[in-house]
């Protein structure tokens, strides 16, 4: 397995913050969602010195991933337009991402569930269908109305598979009460990418492995289902600004992680 970050840990940063933080601390790749403390980064990426192409171009020569484009896509919304997702799919095809995050989104007030599982869906096999055509995947992160594996599981067999995949968050499925190996039934071969965080019940991102999420059993499952992707780390610092620095929690996640991954047996890469 490799190792990554989200720039929800530290939004401000730009392009030589992200590629030494990773070099620093021995991270894989980089997952953006933030570019220079923009969300929108077709725009703030698209005013880059020479554009996308130089940014992706000075990314690899720092030998750093761009691993997986965390959008704020939101399936559920209910407008019928995928004009956004597809907007993120061409960027991601620039930047060499292989996937493009996207979320359930959650239930419109006055409506029933199954209303917004149909509308998910089909926004979601459109994205499917134009991303399979770019050689990529459109992902769903546990999240909202989708925060348990079950209900991920659901919305991607309604959407018939094509170009689609899981982003599995470690922490919301556990929130839900679902097991390591419940998830790992339910979305483990349909897994692509791997958020990672801890926390504790009722409170706020915590430094892996000094909350309640069970990381070890989780990590272990992904092993068994022949998981080799990304464990990313998402540092929620954009909307918790009181947790501790990026220069804390990177380094920490990083070290973490490789002991982890050392602990069980499974390689690196």
């Amino acid at each position: 397995m490799k190792l990554g970050f989200s720039t929800l840990g530290w939004p401000g940063w730009g392009i030589e913050e992200m590629r030494g933080a990773a070099r620093a601390n021995g991270y894989d790749g980089v997952a953006p969602r933030f570019y220079k403390g923009s969300l929108e980064l077709p725009k703030a990426l698209a005013d880059f010195p020479g554009g996308v192409t130089a940014f992706r171009r000075r990314f690899e020569g720092g030998g750093v991933e761009i691993c997986c484009v965390d959008s704020s896509v939101v399936l559920s919304a209910p407008e019928s337009s995928t004009s956004e997702g597809e907007e993120m799919i061409e960027l991601a095809l620039k930047l060499g991402a292989p996937y493009v995050r996207v979320f359930g989104g959650k239930v419109q007030e006055g409506e029933d569930r199954d209303a917004c599982l149909k509308r998910a869906a089909d926004k979601l096999a459109r994205l499917g269908q134009r991303a399979v055509r770019r050689g990529l995947r459109v992902l769903v992160e546990p999240h909202d109305a989708f925060s348990s594996g079950a209900e991920v599981a659901e919305l991607l067999d309604m959407a018939g598979e094509e170009g689609i995949g899981a982003l599995w968050d470690l922490h919301h499925p556990v929130r839900q009460g679902e097991t390591p190996a419940e998830t790992a039934r339910l979305i483990g071969s349909r897994t692509y990418h791997v958020h990672v965080k801890d926390g504790k019940k009722g409170g706020s991102n915590v430094l892996l492995g000094e909350g309640d999420i069970p990381l070890r059993g989780l990590v272990s499952e992904l092993h068994r289902t022949g998981y080799k992707g990304y464990l990313c780390l998402e540092w929620e610092k954009a909307w918790m600004p009181d947790l501790a620095e990026p220069e804390v929690a990177f380094p920490h996640a990083a070290r973490y992680l490789t002991e982890l991954l050392g602990e069980l047996k499974i390689p690196r890469g």
